[in-house]
This record gives structure tokens, C-alpha cells and sequence, in this order.
């Protein structure tokens, strides 16, 4: 069984394998990722559903991308929308090998160790722990309606529209309230905007063998299909 590499190697090498997946418009080069996609799951053991949990938020993409193009375009948008669904699927894979047993402390912890600036990493963290929030908020204030006798089974109706409307408008003043009170909180226990020094974990030379490989396997791609 071949051990999944270190945090530092997998941001790395999920880096570089999205912007190479990204760039070709090949059929047979993107499908070609796509195979170098499911035998990088199926070599580090990623199970399934680790994979249908990063497919979730773009799938509805990838049916916009088959509803747009052909009528957009006729029948070359059949070939474009296979295009960006190959993209998107290859970079879904990507992202359940990078993101399977490493949290998000551990994620900007490697990106702390590759000496990314600071500033983006505070912005990621703040960005993260606020969707989250908003999450709970969102649920809690949907709770309190139907606990009033809100449904939302029809949506075709102008009154709950209003009533949404309202719950939005809410959550955006509750949002900026608590964003203020936690600025106030950080700047009172002396926050500046810099992170402390941490301890660089050295990584084994050999462990960015697996960088080198992957990599290596989709520049193949490129020299084959410009052969072609």
C-alpha cells in the first residue's frame, strides 16, 4: 500500500495537477486526466464518498454546462460542455485526494510551511469560520419560521418571497454586527494581523517523488496529444 504523502506535498502536487488539468481542450488529453484522476484515488485508497462529497457542489455546474452550451452554440457546445464537465470532474478528484484526512488546520498549516503571505491565510480562515457561521444562522432562522407555521413546499407564491426577503435583509445585519464584535474582541487582546512563527516540518526528499510522478504522468499527456 503506497502511504499518502505529507500536507505540504499534497498542496503541492494538487497545485500543479489543477492548473496542468485545466489547460488542455483535447477530448482525449482531458479524458486522459480523468483516468490519471480515478487511479489517484484508487492508488492512495480515497473511498467514494469522499469523492461524491467534492462532486456535490459543482455537479449543478456540470448539468448547467449540458443545458447552456448546445443551445448556446448548437452542436459544437455538446463538445465544449464535455469539456468543462472533464475539467471539473478531473479537479473534483484532485480535491478529494488533497483534502481526504487533512483539516483545515492542517491545510493552512501546509500553506504557512510553503511561506504563502499571511494576510491570505487569515483572510481564508476568517472566510471559512464565516461561511459556517452563516450556515448555523441560516438554519436557525429557518427553524424559527417553521416553528411560526412557515412552509416553503411552494415556492411560486410572491408572500414567502417577501418573507425570505426579510430573512436576508436580517441575516446581513446579524453578519455585520457579529463581524463588528469580533474585530472589537481581537483588537482587545492585541491582534495585528501576524501570525507567530511556527516550527517548519521537514518533509523527506522522497516523499516529492509522488509530485514528480503525478505531474510527470499528465505532462505526458501534453507531449502525446501535441504529437497528435
Amino acid at each position: 500500500m503506497i502511504t499518502v504523502p505529507k500536507p505540504r506535498v499534497k498542496v503541492v502536487m494538487a497545485l500543479i495537477l489543477i492548473i496542468l488539468g485545466v489547460l488542455p481542450k483535447n477530448l482525449v488529453m482531458i479524458g486522459g486526466n480523468l483516468v490519471i484522476g480515478l487511479l489517484l484515488l484508487f492508488i492512495y485508497r480515497i473511498p467514494l464518498r469522499a469523492f461524491v462529497k467534492q462532486l456535490k457542489p459543482i455537479a449543478f455546474f456540470m448539468l448547467f454546462t449540458f443545458l447552456f452550451f448546445p443551445l448556446y452554440e448548437g452542436s459544437h457546445g455538446w463538445i465544449k460542455a464535455l469539456q468543462y464537465s472533464g475539467r471539473l470532474l478531473f479537479v473534483a478528484m484532485v480535491l478529494s485526494f488533497l483534502f481526504y484526512r487533512l483539516g483545515i488546520v492542517a491545510f493552512l498549516q501546509a500553506l504557512a510551511e510553503l511561506r504563502l503571505p499571511s494576510i491570505f491565510i487569515e483572510l481564508l480562515l476568517f472566510t471559512l469560520r464565516f461561511m459556517d457561521v452563516f450556515r448555523l444562522e441560516v438554519r436557525q432562522m429557518l427553524l424559527s419560521l417553521r416553528s411560526r407555521g412557515f412552509y416553503t413546499g411552494n415556492w411560486f407564491q410572491l408572500k414567502k418571497y417577501r418573507v425570505l426577503g426579510g430573512l436576508l435583509g436580517s441575516l446581513l445585519l446579524r453578519s455585520f454586527q457579529r463581524s463588528e464584535r469580533i474585530y472589537l474582541g481581537m483588537l482587545s487582546k492585541g491582534y495585528k494581523g501576524e501570525r507567530k512563527s511556527i516550527r517548519t516540518e521537514l518533509v523527506p526528499k522522497y516523499e516529492w517523488l509522488h509530485c514528480a510522478l503525478w505531474a510527470g504522468c499528465v505532462l505526458c499527456l501534453f507531449f502525446v496529444g501535441g504529437v497528435r
